[in-house]
């Protein structure tokens, strides 16, 4: 199996930019004040930690924000995302009022320093909308209000609101380069994905050197390496993670 290697590709850069500037324009002409948007290709690890999504942009919002949640582990912690990931539907949260906020079983002690950030900033309350997409990936758009209550009429807000998510992810999606599209958690080598993928399909390490013309000594190294790489314990589980971060994609 020739396992297909994904390279950055010349994403028209315009034209996305152009897409998500009318996006958030819109998002904004319902009420909010900053808007946020992240896309991950696959959301969690099999250990269930939330994965730094390969494409976060923000309007509105404060400097420091994107390094705290890409470099910080804020993203990891962030009760939205959590919260979103188990939702389908629209939602509005707070984290000035929690009692009556989706948020209140979620605001943990690990949700501390980012429901701190968040008030201390002004951005303590509003509305998300999670994507569920094909082939696993994720998507939230969030609108964040400065006021701590919701402006009437939020239903309606929350509505236009979704159909602007799903009209954006359909027609932008085609302009994501394959390093956006790609899972950064775990990096292998091209050489360890056509292994794992040629082991996926059933083959033995000796089956493999004698398709890839290398030596047994020399495929075993690979799949190890893979399965270090990958926190596997033996060569199934390795396929299965690898599978899941979706690195044996063609």
């Amino acid at each position: 199996m020739k396992v297909e290697i994904k390279r950055p590709g010349n994403t028209d850069s315009t034209r996305l930019k152009e897409a998500f500037t009318r996006l958030f324009a819109r998002t904004q002409s319902l009420g909010f004040d900053a808007v946020i948007y992240h896309y991950t290709p696959v959301p969690r690890s099999p250990e269930g930690e939330l994965i730094t999504p390969s494409l976060l942009e923000m309007r509105n919002a404060p400097d420091d924000m994107h390094q705290l949640w890409c470099e910080r582990g804020y993203y990891q912690a962030d009760p939205v995302q959590h919260y979103a990931l188990q939702s389908c539907a629209p939602f509005v949260w707070s984290y000035q009022h929690p009692a009556s906020s989706v948020l209140r079983h979620m605001l943990d002690n690990n949700a501390r320093e980012v429901s701190r950030y968040m008030c201390e900033n002004n951005m303590s309350s509003g509305a998300t909308v999670p994507l569920h997409l094909p082939n696993g990936g994720f998507v939230t758009l969030t609108g964040i209000l400065t006021s701590q209550h919701p402006p009437p009429g939020i239903n309606d807000t929350l509505a236009r609101m979704m159909f602007l998510a799903h009209h954006f992810q359909e027609t932008a999606f085609p302009l994501f380069d394959a390093s956006m599209r790609t899972c950064h958690h775990i990096r292998l080598r091209n050489r360890e994905r056509e292994c794992l993928a040629w082991s996926a399909e059933g083959l033995t390490a000796k089956q493999i050197a004698r398709k890839l013309h290398r030596s047994v000594a020399t495929i075993t190294l690979h799949l190890n390496t893979a399965a270090k790489k990958l926190g596997a314990t033996n060569r199934v589980q390795a396929v299965v993670r690898a599978m899941h971060y979706r690195l044996l994609d063609s």
